[in-house]
């Protein structure tokens, strides 16, 4: 049996992702395997008793609220796992879910398709996500894949220098190198990627 609780400020929608989870049991004819042991509107109502029945899973929609809230649940619910529901398909929302303890991310527009399989998935050891947003993520390194080809190696090793935190001396240190030299590289760097910030080197190299 997977015990799995609802997080979401929307009753409708609560009671909505209850009858998905029901609707996909009868399909699956599977109407056994999943018992929700509670649906709350927010993290301030897991109270004692709830914590008494702790879900394997919880379904966490954030919509209106920061992803720490993740953080937060993982202190009171520290052995279930969460999958998060989000109208959002930035990456960089998603990474930030996971990095705050979501193990599985799920997009509205497709969850009722997916949260039967997210749930078992997820509770067998997996993670879930939805199906665009492995697509991004494959894009999203094609077109890294496509910048970094516009750079030397020596200027890689520079723009990751940067990215991992590194200041000029450290970087100039590393690759036994001045800080002229380090300062030539950053703006061959930023012209080829044609780039001004940082941030944006970021953007183009990172996951």
């Amino acid at each position: 049996m997977i015990k799995v609780g609802i997080i979401d400020k929307d009753p409708i929608a609560r009671r909505t992702t209850k009858l998905a989870l029901t609707n996909s049991m009868k399909r699956t004819n599977s109407e056994s395997i999943i018992a929700i042991v509670f649906d709350i509107d927010c993290v301030d109502h897991l109270q004692s008793h709830h914590l008494k029945t702790q879900p394997d899973i919880l379904v966490l929609d954030i919509a209106g609220q920061s992803v720490k809230v993740i953080e937060s649940i993982k202190k009171l619910l520290v052995n279930s796992e969460i999958i998060v529901l989000s109208d959002s398909i930035q990456l960089k929302t998603v990474r930030d879910c996971f990095r705050n303890g979501g193990v599985s991310y799920l997009l509205k527009e497709s969850s009722f398709n997916y949260l039967f399989f997210a749930v078992t998935t997820t509770y067998s050891g997996g993670s879930f996500l939805s199906p665009s947003i492995c697509r991004a993520i494959t894009k999203q390194y094609s077109a890294h894949k496509i910048h970094e080809d516009l750079l030397t190696v020596r200027e890689l090793q520079i723009a990751y220098g940067l990215i991992d935190g590194l200041s000029y001396k450290l970087i100039a240190d590393r690759h036994s190198i001045s800080l002229d030299t380090v300062r030539v590289y950053i703006k061959r760097v930023y012209r080829k990627l044609k780039i001004n910030s940082k941030g944006e080197l970021f953007a183009q190299l990172t996951a």
